[in-house]
C-alpha cells in the first residue's frame, strides 16, 4: 500500500497501526465548493504550502488532493510533535512523499524529509519516530545546555554534594531475556554538569509493546545503535566514576533499572556497577518517595514530568527521563520536605530536623 493524495484514508489508518501509542491525526478532506469551511481549509493549506515551498526544487509542485496531518501528544494532552504528509511531483509525473514538521512548542527547527513514493506505512512510521525523537533530543539538549549556565534548581535543593541520574529504555521487562536499547546518565548539582546518552543495538527483536512505549524500532538500532558490550561498559564505568567522586545515585524505579544493568553486565562478562564502586550502592528513588509521601495521583515518570519538569516533553527517551527524574526529585525535596521527614522518622516526628541524605535513602 502506497500513499495516494486522492484517497489517503486507508494509508492513514495503516500508518496509525504502525506508529507507537499516542499518535493521531486526520486527512484534510475537502468540504463542498460553497462551504465556508472549504475556503478556510484552502487558505490553511496554501499557508502550509508556502512554508515548505522553500524546500521544493523549481520544477516541483504539490499536486491537488488530501494530505495527512499527524502528530503525538504529551502526557498533559497538549500537542508535542506534528507533521504533514503529502506528495511532490516533478517532470514526467515522477513523485515522492514528503514529511514536513514546521516546528512546534517543543522544537523550533522545521524539517522536510523526502521519501520514495513507494514507501509503506511502516516506513513512514519509522521516519516519523526518528523525526520526533530527534526533536525531543534537541529540546532536552537545549534545556541541559541552558542549565549549565544558570541554575535549574534552588540553593539547598538536595542534601548531598551532587547527583548522577541513570535511566534506560529496554526491549521488555524481563532482565533475564530482555535487553537495554537506550541508556543515559546526567550529573548535576544545582546545574547540569555533564551527561551522555547512547542508543544500543540489543541484537534481539524489539517487541511492538516496547516500541509502543519508546518509539525505538529494529531498523533504528540496526542502523544507529552501538555494540551492546562496549556501550554498557562505557555507561556503567561513567556512572561508577561519578559515584566514587561523591555523587549520589538517583534512579526512578531503581528496583527495575539496577538489576537490569547488573544482568547486562553479567551477560557481557563486565564488572557490575557495585564491583566497580567497591561497596554496596543505595539509590535515591523519587518514585518510591512520591508514593510514600503523596499517596495520590499517578507515580509514572511521564505524568510527574508533565507537572514538574518544565519544558521537557521527551517522555520515554532515556536522557529526557534523566532530566525529568532530577526535576521530580528537586520538587519532592523542596515541597515535600516535612512529609519526607515524617515518613522517614515514623511515629517519632521530625520537628526542627533538616532533610538528610539518609532520609531520602530510607525509602529505597
Amino acid at each position: 500500500m502506497y500513499f495516494d493524495p486522492r484517497s489517503p484514508q486507508q494509508f492513514f489508518e495503516a500508518l496509525l497501526q504502525a506508529l507507537p501509542n499516542g499518535w493521531g491525526g486526520m486527512c484534510t478532506q475537502p468540504h463542498g465548493e460553497e462551504d465556508e469551511y472549504e475556503e478556510l481549509r484552502l487558505k490553511d493549506l496554501a499557508c502550509d504550502a508556502r512554508a515548505w515551498g522553500k524546500f521544493l526544487h523549481p520544477w516541483e509542485v504539490t499536486p491537488p488532493g488530501e494530505w495527512i496531518l499527524i502528530g503525538t501528544e504529551g502526557e498533559d494532552w497538549s500537542p508535542r510533535y506534528g507533521a504533514t504528509i503529502g506528495q511532490v511531483e516533478g517532470p514526467g509525473g515522477a513523485s515522492a512523499l514528503f514529511l514536513y514538521s514546521p516546528g512546534s512548542s517543543v522544537d523550533d527547527i522545521g524539517e522536510f524529509v523526502r521519501l520514495p513514493a513507494t514507501t509503506t506505512p511502516e516506513g513512514v512510521a519509522h521516519a516519523l519516530c526518528q523525526m520526533s525523537r530527534a526533536a525531543d533530543r534537541r529540546v532536552v539538549e537545549f534545556l541541559l545546555r541552558e542549565c549549565t549556565k544558570d541554575s535549574r534548581q534552588s540553593t539547598g535543593w538536595f542534601p548531598g554534594k551532587r547527583v548522577v541520574v541513570l535511566d534506560f529504555e529496554t526491549t521488555g521487562l524481563d532482565r533475564h531475556h530482555d535487553r537495554i536499547v537506550e541508556a543515559a546518565w546526567l550529573l548535576a548539582d544545582r546545574r547540569a554538569l555533564a551527561w551522555d546518552s547512547v542508543l544500543i543495538n540489543p541484537a534481539i527483536p524489539i517487541p511492538h509493546d516496547s516500541y509502543d512505549i519508546h518509539g525505538i524500532d529494529d531498523e533504528t538500532v540496526r542502523r544507529q545503535g552501538r555494540d551492546a558490550r562496549g556501550a554498557i561498559d562505557e555507561v556503567t564505568g561513567a556512572v561508577a566514576k561519578h559515584i566514587i567522586d561523591g555523587a549520589t545515585l538517583v534512579v526512578f524505579n531503581w528496583d527495575f533499572d539496577l538489576p537490569f544493568l547488573d544482568a547486562e553486565c553479567q551477560r557481557h562478562g563486565l564488572p557490575t556497577l557495585e564491583s566497580r564502586v567497591g561497596k554496596l550502592i543505595k539509590a535515591v528513588d523519587p518514585m518510591l518517595i512520591h508514593q510514600r509521601v503523596s499517596r495520590r495521583g499517578s507515580s509514572k515518570l511521564a505524568h510527574l514530568a508533565a507537572i514538574h519538569s518544565s519544558g521537557n516533553t521527551a517522555a520515554h527517551s532515556a536522557l529526557g527521563d534523566c532530566l525529568a527524574t532530577w526535576d521530580v526529585l528537586a520538587h519532592l525535596c523542596r515541597n515535600q520536605k516535612n512529609a519526607i521527614l515524617r515518613r522517614a522518622f515514623g511515629s517519632r516526628g521530625a520537628q526542627g530536623e533538616e532533610l538528610q541524605l539518609s532520609h531520602l535513602l530510607s525509602f529505597s
